[in-house]
C-alpha cells in the first residue's frame, strides 16, 4: 500500500506542476487574442485565483506522499 501512496504522490506532483504551466499558458493564449472581451479577462482572473491553491495542496500533497509522510506505522 505504501507504494501505491508514492505512486499516486508522483501522480499528483506532476499533476500540480502541469497544471501550474497549463493554466497561465492557456490564459495568456485566450486573452492575447483579438476577440477576448472583458468577461474573458474576469473569468481568468477567477479561474486562476481559484485553482492556485488547488495546484499548491497538489504540489505539497504529492511531495509528501512521494517522502512516505503518510506512511502507517505499525
Amino acid at each position: 500500500m505504501d507504494n501505491v501512496k508514492k505512486y499516486f504522490g508522483i501522480v499528483f506532483l506532476l499533476l500540480g506542476i502541469a497544471l501550474a504551466f497549463y493554466l497561465p499558458y492557456n490564459a495568456i493564449n485566450r486573452l492575447g487574442s483579438s476577440t477576448a472581451t472583458s468577461e474573458d479577462y474576469i473569468f481568468w482572473i477567477v479561474i486562476i485565483t481559484i485553482f492556485i491553491p488547488i495546484i499548491a495542496g497538489f504540489i505539497l500533497f504529492g511531495y509528501y506522499a512521494f517522502k512516505g509522510e503518510y506512511r502507517e506505522s505499525n
